[in-house]
């Protein structure tokens, strides 16, 4: 199962999707730990720190691997039926254009092959990411460029999602599922 949660900066959408994951988890009946991927990276002493605050403060029972890039290669070593939490999509589509990877087709392939892993591995995947293209449009080309990437993502995703959820203000606005 895929289910999609978007949501603007600091609307509650990552606390919204660790809560949704906790209770698809309990519900599976598994006894395992649940799998949190990281896509952000560490590339300072702030978001050092801000990544061991958020370790901390999930519950035991989330296994963090980071994956900047490599979500493919974590979603291919996880075992069947596993519930997995992925965020952000928007940080790992950032850090992919950072890195030169700029192709859209290339960046939907990849995440094509997330989709086909969780429907060959009976994955219950949660993916998060930003809305990023309500608010005032910008004059910067490459923020154009990034958003017209971002939201061929969000289609695909969306389109192949059991689930959608948009966050506001705190409030899950259920689109589809």
């Amino acid at each position: 199962m895929l289910t999609f949660i978007s949501g603007g900066a600091r609307s509650g959408k990552s606390s919204f999707a660790e809560n949704y994951t906790l209770e698809l988890f309990e519900k599976s009946g598994r006894n395992e730990t649940l799998l949190y991927i990281a896509t952000a990276e560490r590339t300072d002493r702030e978001m050092e720190n801000r990544i061991a605050r958020h370790i901390v403060e999930r519950e035991s029972i989330w296994d963090t691997i980071e994956a900047p890039l490599e979500v493919t290669r974590v979603l291919q070593t996880v075992k069947e039926q596993e519930v997995i939490l992925l965020d952000c999509l928007t940080v790992w589509i950032n850090n992919m254009l950072y890195k030169g990877k700029t192709d859209i087709g290339m960046i939907l392939e990849e995440v094509s092959k997330w989709i086909k892993l969780a429907e060959e591995k009976q994955l219950q995947l949660i993916i998060v990411s930003n809305d990023v293209n309500e608010g005032i449009q910008s004059d910067n080309l490459f923020i154009h460029e990034y958003i017209y990437k971002l939201q061929k993502v969000h289609s695909l995703v969306t389109s192949k999602a059991e689930s959608v959820y948009q966050i506001v203000a705190g409030i899950p606005i259920k689109w589809k599922g």
